[in-house]
């Protein structure tokens, strides 16, 4: 839940700063569950590596796995990118600038999107024990009960994702994806959003009642390991291990969430088609006309769209072009 949501956190202006000290989850497992995971993230297409040359003919892609937390560790990261960049007639992204401003108006003349405005209240929907857990957590990020009770359950979950450590960068916005907006901007590199600014509202507008409950369970079962799993998150990132992390988020899934293995990979296979799947399809929609118009496009998205059979770099693969790792990322 936590990787999932870290594009809304970019987009709503919440902590785009890493304050977070904690071990690196994917060290301290045990040897054979850190097998397991290895195993799981072998078997997934181009499950390493941040930046890629995707080639077919005339038309060159790179495709940059972004990552929306900020961490002083990105400056030298990056450096090798801007020459990329400099030569770059067009950059894809999740949402420019614009759309961004055009979530927050929304959100700003719709008070409904984040605060329930009818129907029944968390408290009404939650078993008492559960609602205190929640009570307890979100206090830790002053959020009082009263205002919790009204929230939107995607707003809740999303809150529970960001650890008491992280709130204090809430005003800082100097991820990947908005240093690259930065540079283009800067340098006159055109840049242009991959889907409409309200993509994500409307994925968890269509949520079950059941679905948005197990939301903010997870996202409860995730919260006591908030700290530990920003920094494993940062660290894993720069290493170029995209699919480690999500398969760290199964993995904690089904350990710490209380449902069955079973149960639990239902969830992710529920978050993971329309969150990503879905809205990979989408993009290559978008990627494959701008690439046929212009001769050299970058692609900078969540590191989580890159993996797997349905992941980005898969699909450019079916589409004919030819992938080549670049080497320090």
């Amino acid at each position: 839940m936590r990787l999932i949501l870290s594009f809304v956190l970019s987009l709503l202006a919440l902590p785009a700063t890493a304050q977070c000290v904690g071990e690196n989850l994917l060290e301290t497992m045990s040897a054979a569950d850190r097998a397991a995971l290895d195993t799981a993230v072998a078997s997934n297409p181009y499950p390493e590596g941040n930046l890629w040359l995707a080639t077919k003919g005339n038309s060159t892609i790179h495709i940059l796995g972004t990552m929306h937390l900020n961490d002083t560790r990105l400056d030298p990261y990056l450096e090798p990118f801007w020459e990329i960049a400099d030569n770059a007639d067009l950059i894809l992204v999740e949402a420019t600038r614009e759309s961004m401003a055009q979530l927050k108006q929304r959100m700003a003349k719709d008070p409904s999107v984040m605060f329930i405005s009818d129907g029944p209240t968390l408290p009404e929907r939650l078993p008492e024990d559960e609602w205190q857990a929640l009570v307890k957590e979100l206090s830790t990020r002053g959020i009082p009960g009263f205002m919790a009770s009204k929230m939107q359950p995607w707003y809740v979950s999303l809150m529970l994702s960001i650890p008491p450590c992280a709130i204090t960068g809430m005003a800082e916005q100097n991820g990947v994806d908005f240093r690259i907006m930065d540079y283009a901007e800067s340098h006159n590199i055109p840049t242009r959003a991959l889907e409409p600014y309200d993509t994500v509202l409307t994925i968890f507008d269509s949520e079950t009642p059941e679905q948005e409950l197990d939301g903010i369970r997870l996202a409860l079962a995730g919260a006591k390991n908030g700290d530990a799993m920003i920094a494993t998150l940062i660290e894993t990132y720069l290493s170029g291990q995209h699919r480690a992390i999500w398969e760290l988020n199964r993995y904690q899934m089904r350990h710490d969430s209380g449902l069955s293995e079973a149960e639990a990979d239902k969830l992710v296979a529920e978050m993971e088609g329309p969150l990503l799947n879905d809205r990979n399809a989408n993009w290559m929609d978008v990627i494959l006309p701008a690439a046929a118009e212009t001769d050299s496009i970058i692609v900078a998205v969540g590191a989580a769209h890159l993996s797997g059979e349905k992941g980005l770099l898969y699909l450019l693969e079916q589409s004919g072009y030819t992938l080549t790792r670049i080497d320090g990322f």
